[in-house]
């Protein structure tokens, strides 16, 4: 078992740009892919990958001073501190049972797919953690590990349900023909977007509104490209920050920047990922006549989405004022508000046709949610965290945005505590 967390931690250790390319390298020659496609597709996935780390990754070290100095600014002060999804992520593959629950949950796909209770191949193991996070809460809750099994495999399975369910919205609102997103982290949200949407026809006035990018381009000429929304935003993110003149066109520059590059760097990762999917899909639909299989990876490729970056910067100051203004959250909200939202925004976007009105309250209404779990759930992350390691720095109490975007784990965690 230790070589194999070992193998995965080294794995993932190399970041999305490399370990894509190695699963995508490796599941490809298992299922017998034309050699020269194979190589192709892996390595431009991973140049497509390190292109959108380059961007979000620069945004973050470029604007994220700014949000500091917004924190500040505006008096949040809280006890628990917000270490980051990478932090998340690596006390959860320290989980001593992490390799049994990558091989259950490897198990229970292949099962799924053969009794035909799925259509979704999951090939993105680095997400696999996300049920290896669901089996750890759990069994901090209820003392058992076989619960907290229980409860990986069980969010494995209805995370697979919803990627057969999402896929077609999701491959006409991201233009990712048979691909699907079964990351828990993201999916879980997917039916209270789809109600929401639903809700938001109803209402007089805000069913009329359309608020997707061509919309708005459209009524408000140049201003409503996304060169000038995040240019104009970056401006206030500088203005709100403190920045001098210089400073604030620093940030508006790197936020229009990261508003038009993403979505390049994402058709560069397409150009690799597509012909790969298509590969394994016509592979495995001639074994399995009448299946129509779709590929599953992580929801992060939604960020290239216009619609997506727009509603993940205005959720940037939004989340801070939710953080100060919400009695129960007690979550400072730094390590990953430059990104977050993005991945939050995925299915309100989806199922809203990229409508960022819509979408940006459905975030509003998630992020109110994801708070409360971040903040529930930091006395198990915290003991994750030391379980994995991990150094606190003083805190007594950590968690993550990210570990607050686990609603179906959550849901099984309070479950799981009445084994207890």
């Amino acid at each position: 078992m230790k070589v194999v967390i070992d193998g995965l931690n080294w794995i993932a250790g190399l970041g999305p740009m490399c370990m894509m390319p190695i699963i995508m390298f490796v599941i490809g020659l298992c299922m017998r892919v034309k050699l020269s496609t194979l190589l192709k597709s892996s390595i431009t996935t991973g140049v497509g990958f390190c292109g959108v780390n380059l961007i979000i990754n620069t945004f973050i070290s470029e604007v994220g001073p700014s949000v500091t100095e917004m924190v500040k600014r505006f008096g949040l002060h809280t006890d628990i501190m917000d270490v980051g999804w990478p932090a998340r992520a690596a006390a959860t593959w320290a989980y001593p049972l992490a390799a049994v629950v990558v091989f259950v949950i490897l198990g229970l796909n292949i099962l799924m797919l053969v009794l035909k209770l799925t259509n979704c191949v999951m090939v993105d193991f680095w997400s696999y953690n996300h049920f290896i996070f669901c089996a750890a809460i759990c069994y901090y809750a209820s003392g058992s590990a076989i619960v907290g099994l229980v409860a990986g495999a069980v969010c494995a399975a209805i995370t697979f349900k919803l990627a057969d369910w999402t896929q077609p919205v999701v491959e006409k609102a991201f233009g990712l023909p048979g691909v699907s997103f079964p990351t828990s982290n993201s999916i879980s949200w997917a039916p209270l977007a789809y109600l929401l949407n639903k809700l938001y026809d109803r209402i007089p006035g805000l069913n009329k509104v359309n608020a997707d990018p061509e919309s708005i381009q459209k009524k408000f000429g140049v201003l409503g490209e996304p060169l000038m929304i995040g240019t104009i935003l970056g401006a206030a993110f500088g203005i709100l920050g403190g920045n001098d003149v210089g400073g604030v066109l620093k940030v508006a520059m790197y936020t229009a920047a990261t508003m038009v590059l993403t979505p390049k760097m994402m058709q560069v990762l397409m150009e690799g990922l597509i012909p790969f999917a298509d590969a394994i899909k016509e592979l495995l639909n001639s074994k399995f006549a009448g299946n129509n299989f779709h590929i599953g990876i992580d929801a992060a490729l939604t960020i290239a989405n216009p619609s997506c970056i727009a509603v993940g910067i205005l959720m940037v100051p939004t989340t801070i004022l939710l953080a100060a203004a919400l009695p129960f959250n007690r979550l400072l909200p730094i390590s990953d508000i430059a990104y977050q939202a993005m991945w939050l925004s995925a299915y309100p976007v989806a199922f809203s046709k990229g409508n960022v009105v819509r979408s940006y309250i459905s975030c509003v209404i998630f992020t109110c949610i994801m708070l409360f779990i971040a903040t529930a759930l930091a006395p198990v992350h915290t003991s994750l965290a030391v379980a994995g390691g991990y150094n606190l720095a003083g805190a007594s109490l950590v968690s993550t945005e990210d570990a607050g975007t686990h609603l179906l784990s959550y849901l099984l965690n309070l479950i799981s505590g009445l084994f207890h």
